[in-house]
């Protein structure tokens, strides 16, 4: 893993807001996002970190989703996310170092 790109993720990669403008160019529409399922959600994810932190994702799994519960999850190369429903009704990204 790339010391310089995990020092980025853990300095910006937590409470990412998933709004239009962050989501502009992504395959996913703001609209979706509600009811994406795991893959949408590593969709996302990749989207995102590839706009944060400048790098290409070579690789994105999406492990779990549970739209009623607000909480999707996965793996963008090796950096594992969470998009959660926080208490406002937004839907915020998180990126932490993978093993």
């Amino acid at each position: 893993m790339d010391d310089a790109l995990l020092a980025l993720v853990e300095d910006l990669g937590s409470g990412n807001v998933l709004d239009a403008e962050t989501l502009e160019g992504c395959t996913v529409e703001p609209h979706e996002l509600d009811e994406m399922d795991e893959d949408q959600a590593a969709i996302v994810a990749a989207h995102v970190f590839e706009q944060l932190f400048d790098h290409d994702v070579s690789q994105q799994h999406g492990e779990s989703a549970d739209p009623d519960g607000g909480v999707w999850s996965g793996t963008v190369d090796s950096f594992k996310f969470t998009i959660e429903r926080d208490d406002l009704g937004d839907l915020v990204l998180n990126f932490s170092g993978g093993d």
